[in-house]
C-alpha cells in the first residue's frame, strides 16, 4: 500500500478532470482498507470507486481512498437460483460478461454501464441473485 500526496485524480474518473486528492492510497485487500481505516481513524475519508458516478470541481481535501477490490466467485446454487459474490472494484460490464459466461441469466440487459460493481445495489433478477 503506497500513500500519494497531491495525487492527480485525472485517471480516476471517466470524465478525465483534472483534480487533486490531498492524499491517496489504492487498497487492494480488505485487509489493507481495515489497515487504512484504523490507522486514520480521525481524518477527513473519501472513497472512490470508478468514477463514473460523479463530476470533479474541485481539488478534494481528504484521504482519498480507491477501492480496487478484485475477485468474484459462486458461493451457492439451488435448483432457482445462484447467489454470487463480487468485490467492490470489479468493473460492472466485465462482471457482467463473467456471469454470462457461467451460462448465468439476467444480467444481460445491465452491460456497457459504466462503473464498478460496488456501486450498484444488491439486484435480484431473473434466476440470479446478487449479493
Amino acid at each position: 500500500m503506497e500513500f500519494h500526496e497531491n495525487f492527480s485524480l485525472k485517471n480516476f474518473n471517466t470524465f478525465g478532470i483534472e483534480a487533486k486528492a490531498r492524499q491517496f492510497v489504492a487498497v487492494h485487500s480488505i485487509t489493507d482498507l481495515k489497515t487504512v481505516l484504523e490507522q486514520h481513524p480521525d481524518e477527513k475519508k473519501f472513497i472512490l470507486g470508478g468514477g463514473s458516478n460523479m463530476l470533479l470541481t474541485k481539488n478534494i481535501d481528504a484521504l482519498v481512498i480507491h477501492v480496487d477490490l478484485k475477485g468474484k466467485k459462486i458461493i451457492k446454487e439451488d435448483d432457482n437460483f445462484v447467489w454470487v459474490e463480487s468485490q467492490a472494484g470489479e468493473n460492472w460490464h466485465e462482471f457482467v460478461l463473467w456471469t454470462i459466461d457461467q451460462n448465468l441469466g439476467g444480467l444481460e440487459n445491465m452491460s456497457l454501464i459504466p462503473g464498478n460493481v460496488g456501486t450498484t445495489p444488491v439486484k435480484i433478477l431473473g434466476l440470479m441473485a446478487l449479493k
